[in-house]
């Protein structure tokens, strides 16, 4: 089975509980501001992002191509003052002159080809606003973090508000290049499932390249969630490109 946490109800009502934590979010709120702004959430999973910034009052477009996800998403209090957009960047209104796009939850890593990047980088740059910013993260090759995604070092049990639970681990199947495939194997109450995934880890040389050939310019780069500057040894890849 392929990405089940993106479409097995199930998996998707645990998701948040499994990815616990908003120093992402809290970052790139920051960064939004509390003045009113068009903001677009590309790959906006649950909706919790979204959620919380329409609350402040901006006008936001949530974008997720994962339908179960989406569902989620329109299922939580507030959803109402959220557009919903099914699909990629690709499919965004036309004239929408967003003034900030966020890719949080490393979803840039699931761009798996320079063509990906290349459609997505382009559609967000037209839906932006002449000095719009385009915000996401993406996790360091340089210190190979799926080192760690061992069944040992992973294992970990999550529950929802139901008390839902479930036993979660991962496995690396293979590193080709750039790209890393995995396995995470889920136990719920009743069944258990094996679910494949990819992720591609580009260095910060190659992510400047893109961007800049797609027209972002006055490019920041940060190195953790508390606003330091990159470094070779940083978790994280966190760009803000106008």
């Amino acid at each position: 089975m392929r990405d089940a946490l993106y479409s097995d109800p199930d998996l998707v009502a645990l998701y948040d509980r499994l990815n616990a934590g908003d120093d992402d979010l809290r970052f790139y709120m920051e960064r939004i501001g509390r003045a009113p702004r068009r903001v677009l959430d590309l790959g906006c999973g649950t909706g919790a992002f979204a959620v919380r910034l329409a609350g402040l009052s901006h006008e936001v477009i949530g974008v997720e191509p994962a339908a179960a996800m989406l569902d989620f998403a329109r299922s939580r209090d507030g959803a109402e003052k959220v557009r919903w957009v099914h699909g990629d960047a690709r499919v965004l209104p036309r004239g929408l002159q967003a003034e900030a796009a966020v890719m949080a939850g490393h979803a840039f890593q699931c761009l798996l080809t320079d063509a990906d990047v290349r459609a997505t980088l382009a559609a967000v740059r037209a839906a932006l606003a002449p000095g719009g910013r385009l915000m996401f993260e993406s996790r360091n090759p340089a210190v190979h973090p799926w080192r760690a995604w061992t069944p040992e070092a992973s294992s970990r049990t999550v529950r929802d508000a139901r008390e839902w639970w479930a036993a979660v681990s991962h496995q690396v199947l293979g590193v080709e290049g750039e790209r890393v495939a995995f396995q995470t194997c889920y136990r719920l109450p009743d069944r258990e499932m094996v679910s494949r995934s990819a992720l591609r880890f580009l260095p910060l040389q190659a992510i400047d390249r893109h961007l800049r050939a797609n027209g972002f310019a006055d490019i920041a780069y940060f190195g953790d969630w508390d606003g330091a500057s990159f470094g070779e040894g940083s978790p994280e890849i966190i760009v803000a490109a106008a």
